[in-house]
Formats: C-alpha cells, structure tokens, sequence
C-alpha cells in the first residue's frame, strides 16, 4: 500500500500569541475569531467598525474587551500588534493603509481588493513599513494541500499537465455579491479555482471563458479554460447560481491526485495511478477542522511569520496574489462582467 507524506501543520503550541485588532465586524470575521478564540493562543484585543452598534455588539458576543467606530483609533493603539481586515474589497486599500501605515502587521481577506494597482499599493506600502502583509488565501495553509504539493514535489505523478476545478454554490441570496464593490463571484469566489491552478501550473498565457450575468451585469456563473507555457491546461467552472459538488483534481503522466469535496475547505487528499483500479492512498482530515474551522491555520501561520521576521507568506506570496486578481479580472472582462 502506498503511503503519502505527512502533512505540515501551523499548530498553536508553536505560534507565538500576538495582540490582535479587527477592522470589520461581517460574517466573515466572526468565522475567524470562533475558530481562533477555540483553537489558538492568540489574543484579540478590539474590533472597529463604522456601521453604528456593530462593533459593540461582536465585541459582546465573543468576548472582545475593546471596541471602536473609528478605524485609526485601533490602529493607533500601543497594545495591538496585528490587525484582521475583514471589510468590503471596496474599501481595503483605504483601511489597510490605515493599519500599515501605523505600524500594525495586517491579514487581509480574499480578495484582497477588486482591482491590481491597489494590491501592489497595499503590498508596496507594507514593505516600506516592513510589516507583514499576507491576503488571507486560507486554502493554501491547509494540511491536504501540503500533501498535495510534497506528492508534486516529489515527482508522484509527474509533471503537472492538468487541473481541473468546481465551485458551484448557490449563493443568488448573498447580496454583497452582486452589489458593485462587494466582490463579484469571479474574484469572490472564483479566486479559489484561479489560486489553485496558478498553484500548481504558474500564471496563465492564455484564458478564454464565456459566462451567466445577472440582471445587473455582474457574473453569477463562468467557464474557464486556460493553456500555460509549458502547454499545461486549466479548466473550472464557478456558479454562484447553481450547486454542486465542489471537486478538483491535478494530473500528470504518472497519475493524479483528487480532493474531496469541498475541496477548498481541508478534507482529503487521494492519490491515484492511472486506469480505473482502486486509489493509491489517501489521507483524511480527522482532527475536527471541517469547514471554516479551519482558518485557524492561516492565523497560526500568520504568527510563526510574524516571528520569523517575514514581510510575505512564503505559501502565498505578494506576486502570486496580484497575479490571481489579474487573472480574475481578465476572465470579468472576457464575459462582461461590471466591477464598478
């Protein structure tokens, strides 16, 4: 039976506690903190938002000492090292300068913003502070894709000539995403299987897509096929109209590895030869870190490099993150999508 690699983990006895402030106080925040509350050492000190009462409010249900309105009065405090920015990508270049710019260490939610210029700025503006500035692409610190990548490393199933992906939620309710600012699917959601291709096959030389836009020209769904210079080839399909199972699989002359569903979340990773006997190996995620649960080990990883001195994540690096947004952006164009 062939064995797999064991997975590297960003575990809290080995993340140095850091004194953390949020910006923003939406859904996404608060699967952060419930995860990183439970499963890590790290100290949340205060939350800001500048909607009126919702930072009291999270501040009250989940324990957090401190609260503000303004985002430069947290920034500006002595007894925050770290700031979590989980507002609207429409304003993250505005409220990530605040934080860099007073000397705070920032973990910015995907996207990082809806447009290139403005990541390079925020990236730019965190070297020059020398802080750290990492896009929380929480995917990439997950033990099955460490597998994943030690079995490429290693050459288990040759070079990577293809990659296939899905991401289909039906997600028509959500507001925030089809409103001008709040995201769109394609760089929403879709920076998944574009971050996940770029991965494992570099950037694209060629993208072609077609897609389903809403009422409002903003995309609910697109199909996408993209060819690499080495001849590789990419291809997902992303709907935030329709569900379905949420797949994805990389292969290579020796073989292929598949990820269980939902495959951006930690669950499994399988290795497979080539034919239709039974899988090599696989490795599930048995620890309980389903789901959004799982974010914990961005936060984890964010504080070992903190520690470490680093101004970039080494498993997503300021390049590859401007490199995903223009790849997702190219596809918004190619199907007519509206971004402003």
């Amino acid at each position: 039976m062939t064995s797999l690699p064991k997975p590297h983990l960003f575990r809290s006895e080995e993340s140095k506690p850091l004194r953390w402030g949020i910006f923003g106080a939406g859904w996404i925040a608060e699967q952060m903190i419930k995860t990183a509350k439970k499963n890590s050492r790290q100290n949340f000190v205060a939350v800001a938002s500048r909607t009126p009462g919702k930072a009291e409010t999270f501040a009250k249900t989940f324990g957090i000492a401190d609260f503000h309105t303004s985002y430069e009065e947290l920034a500006a405090r002595p007894d925050i090292d770290v700031i979590y920015i989980g507002t609207l990508p429409s304003n993250r270049l505005e409220v990530a300068l605040i934080a860099i710019n007073a000397g705070k260490h920032v973990l910015i939610e995907k996207p990082i913003t809806m447009d290139v210029s403005e990541a390079e700025q925020i990236y730019a503006a965190a070297k020059a502070k020398k802080v750290l500035a990492v896009e929380a692409m929480w995917t990439r610190f997950l033990p099955h894709m460490d597998i994943a990548r030690q079995l490429v490393a290693d050459g288990a199933i040759g070079d990577v000539e293809l990659v296939v992906s899905s991401f289909c939620q039906a997600n028509l309710g959500v507001a925030r995403l089809y409103t001008l600012g709040g995201g769109n699917p394609i760089i929403d959601m879709g920076i998944y299987p574009i971050a996940f291709s770029q991965q494992f096959l570099g950037d694209p030389d060629e993208i072609h897509s077609f897609g389903k836009l809403h009422p409002n020209d903003i995309d609910e769904e697109t199909h996408t096929f993209m060819r690499f210079k080495n001849q590789a080839r990419s291809n997902f399909v992303l709907s935030a109209r329709v569900s379905a199972p949420i797949n994805a699989a990389i292969s290579g002359p020796k073989g292929s590895i598949s990820f269980g569903p939902p495959w951006f979340t930690s669950t499994s990773v399988t290795l497979h030869g080539n034919g239709l006997h039974e899988p090599l190996a696989t490795w599930s995620d048995e620890s309980g870190m389903v789901e959004h649960i799982a974010l914990v080990h961005q936060v984890n990883a964010f504080a070992q490099y903190v520690e470490q001195g680093l101004l970039e994540a080494p498993l997503y690096t300021h390049r590859e993150s401007v490199a995903n947004i223009k790849t997702a952006l190219t596809i918004g164009s190619q199907i007519g999508t509206r971004f402003k």
